[in-house]
């Protein structure tokens, strides 16, 4: 067995600096999930229709990227290439795209302004590929075959996005509106806080990577295997659990992302208030992050399956109720919305752990492995939430007759309110469905093929080292 595996306890700073990563991710995120959109239709006064067809084509690229990441991370790991060198090489392309998505081009022509919106978006997004899925592989390899390690790695990752958003949601908007803009003004406002948001990100990627260094080094699991691309390709074919754990977090996904893109049209053209949403983001997070600590108890309780179901259950009953009474409202409004973070928790706390308890299994059954490529599939469902959550509402708010700075109709709030709530509502049901019929992996079956698996590699590993030695 690895030394990693031989740790009876992780060292806290280890633990520490995952978690570092895991908030820093978050506080970067959420700069352009809640301010993209819009910015880049009421500042730089693109149509939301061009907004989405760009952003669209981007995300399908991403898309794209996210199916080859993992395969292209465990041929790099043959000739030696670590999981924690892609942390840190790629974190500058980010941190620059980030800072481009916001850059002021309200000078420049429409066409100059939707290339810079391309090229920043795939800087970000396609970048994250490779950081996300180097990290799913780190936590693995850390965690070594103990499931209580990796779900403690998660729950401190999970805790840290908490804290994080729940920072981002106190500030962003007081500090964008109330401090930034009467100085510099709107646009360059955006500007300082991506810049605000970027510093710690990198800092984060360097403190990840250096925990990671001493656990690759020492996993046999971690070592790169000659494996052909068409075998990585059918790997996620023939794995039936990842398949469905795919389509089950890609519902989830988009019903999370299509609140959060058009949070701020909600509380700028339904409510006619958008500073409420420092108010109501502060206390959604505030339940999150309450839920990041009473979720895994939850969870942990219920098993990973039965903790998707029930949270997404929890969730569609929540945006159906934000439909009928949340029109008027914002003090319903915030109280449903913090049950709906607060619920989110008893599932998402379990972070990876879903796909590497798929990239096991499909091991386990067939003695091929491709974990890691199971475990780049896990920023599909994202991309895929970000490509319908993110983009389809941009396409509606055009059809339902939205224009910047427009005055708000009952007719125009009613077709809002169907978007906002029952659309990501009818996903949520369906994903729930989904991983109560199809999904099999129970926590028993994911402790039993992390534990035959490594017993197989270390008797793999002994037999190739007795061979080598009688010949």
């Amino acid at each position: 067995m690895s030394s990693a595996n031989n740790i009876n306890s992780l060292p806290q700073p280890d633990v520490f600096n995952y978690a570092f990563y895991m908030a820093s991710e978050m506080l970067f995120l959420m700069m352009p999930m809640t301010f993209m959109n819009i910015f880049l239709t009421d500042n730089l006064l693109i149509s939301a229709a061009l907004v989405g067809t760009v952003v669209g084509i981007a995300r399908i690229l991403d898309i794209v990227a996210g199916l080859l990441s993992g395969g292209i991370i465990q041929q790099a790991r043959k000739k030696g290439m670590y999981y924690s060198k892609w942390i840190t090489a790629t974190r500058w392309l980010i941190g620059c795209g980030v800072i481009l998505m916001f850059a002021d081009t309200s000078s420049m022509s429409l066409a100059v302004k939707l290339v810079i919106v391309f090229i920043a978006y795939c800087m970000v997004n396609l970048s994250m590929n490779f950081i996300q899925t180097s990290q799913y592989n780190v936590l693995a390899v850390m965690g070594g075959t103990s499931l209580d390690k990796r779900n403690m790695l998660a729950f401190r990752g999970t805790q840290g996005t908490a804290l994080a958003t729940l920072a981002f949601s106190l500030s962003s908007v007081p500090l964008i509106e109330k401090v930034l803009t009467p100085v510099i003004g709107s646009n360059y406002a955006y500007l300082v806080m991506a810049i605000i948001c970027v510093i710690p990100y990198m800092a984060g990627c360097h403190l990840l990577a250096k925990a990671a260094k001493k656990y690759e080094k020492n996993s046999a699991a971690n070592a790169g295997m000659d494996i052909k691309v068409i075998d990585m390709i059918k790997s996620v074919l023939t794995n039936d659990q990842l398949l469905v754990l795919v389509l089950v977090m890609s519902a989830a996904y988009i019903g999370q992302w299509t609140i959060i893109s058009v949070a701020v049209h909600y509380f700028t053209y339904v409510l006619g208030n958008v500073m409420l949403m420092t108010i109501s983001m502060t206390c959604g997070t505030f339940a999150g992050f309450l839920g990041a600590f009473i979720g895994p108890k939850i969870g942990v309780r219920l098993g990973k399956k039965y903790a998707m179901v029930v949270g997404l259950l929890c969730q569609f009953t929540v945006l159906v109720l934000v439909y009928f009474f949340a029109r008027t409202s914002v003090i319903v409004y915030i109280v449903l919305y913090s049950f709906f973070f607060l619920t989110m928790y008893i599932y998402f706390s379990f972070n990876a752990n879903y796909v590497i308890d798929a990239g096991e299994y499909h091991l386990h059954k067939t003695g091929q492995d491709n974990r890691s490529v199971a475990n780049g599939m896990m920023t599909i469902p994202a991309k895929i939430g970000l490509l319908v959550g993110g983009s389809v509402p941009l396409f509606v708010l055009t059809a339902i007759g939205y224009q910047p700075n427009m005055e708000q109709t009952p007719e125009f709030i009613n077709r809002f309110m169907m978007m906002f709530a029952l659309f990501p509502a009818v996903f949520c049901l369906l994903g729930a469905i989904l991983m109560q019929f199809f999904y099999k992996i129970t926590d028993a079956d994911a402790a039993r093929y992390a534990k035959e698996n490594e017993e197989r590699a270390a008797a793999a590993m002994a037999a190739s080292n007795d061979t080598a030695s009688s010949s």
